[in-house]
């Protein structure tokens, strides 16, 4: 039997003790039926907007709110004609070695100074809507962990001919520590450039049902599995967080299907709370 095997069974009999056509809750959810909140929709919305506009953007919020999964929405809904996406993420936290990550990325040849990685890169992005006809938009996620140096050598790469043109565009996002880093003085001129930027917000309760009702929905389930008294102790719990709520609706599952419930009400979700060790004191709080 190989190692899957056992997983596959377990997770085979989650589904048959509830008649789910697929596991809800997944964290692999499709970006084409996703649930989108109404801050989701607002940041969509905006974002598609600003590609008429170009240059930069940002978006931000806390972890597990929901950015990764609406970024991949709003790349599915680009024009391809129009739009090439660059998706970029570097853990570099030195000015040198976010350049050799770009330089990869972009599949570009490495070169020993910092400054020759620069401007090939540079030209590179300059140059490709002229080359090839589609926008260049780098995406360039999980930026809270850039420095405020690499960071500034951002800004300096979409610096061409005195601003004459947007020639590429970047999309930063990360959670709210990448804004502690923007607020600093000598970050300034990269503030000014940002056209448009959106605070991801975690779901309102009434997000929060409906999210749950739509994932249960897609599974072939009776949405009201859970009650609206045990979504709303799962929407205390996390905080509106969708990530949270995806790993407490599916400790609930597990749990209910392993005392054979058919059922989830508030008493067993607060039940559920306490005993989970990752929200023990949030629960001891209420």
């Amino acid at each position: 039997m190989s190692e899957t095997e056992p997983a596959k069974t377990e997770k085979q009999r989650l589904r048959a003790h509830f008649g789910f056509s697929h596991m809800p809750f997944s964290k692999y959810a499709w970006a084409a039926q996703m649930f989108d909140s109404v801050s989701q929709r607002e940041m969509l919305q905006g974002l598609l907007l600003w590609t008429e506009l170009r240059g930069v953007a940002l978006v931000t919020g806390p972890s597990g709110v929901g950015k990764s999964i609406t970024l991949r929405r709003f790349v599915l809904e680009l024009d391809k004609a129009r739009f090439r996406v660059i998706d970029f993420s570097s853990a570099a936290s030195t000015a040198t070695g976010f350049l050799r990550s770009l330089n990869r990325q972009l599949g570009l040849p490495m070169r020993a100074h910092a400054a020759d990685l620069f401007d090939q890169a540079q030209r590179h992005l300059t140059g490709l809507e002229q080359e090839q006809g589609p926008h260049p938009l780098l995406i360039i996620d999980d930026a809270e962990g850039l420095s405020g140096t690499v960071l500034d050598l951002v800004r300096r790469m979409t610096c061409y001919d005195l601003d004459a043109e947007d020639r590429f565009s970047i999309l930063l996002s990360g959670t709210d520590d990448l804004l502690g880093t923007l607020r600093r003085p000598e970050l300034a001129s990269l503030r000014s450039r940002i056209g448009y930027a959106h605070g991801l917000r975690a779901f309102a309760f009434e997000d929060t049902r409906n999210y749950i009702r739509h994932h249960l929905q897609r599974a072939d389930c009776n949405p009201k599995l859970l009650s609206d008294e045990a979504v709303r102790r799962i929407f205390q719990a996390s905080a509106g967080k969708p990530r949270n709520i995806n790993q407490l609706a599916l400790q609930a599952l597990i749990q209910a299907a392993v005392q054979g419930r058919d059922t989830i009400d508030g008493d067993f979700v607060t039940a559920i709370i306490k005993d989970h060790p990752l929200y023990q004191a949030s629960a001891g709080e209420r």
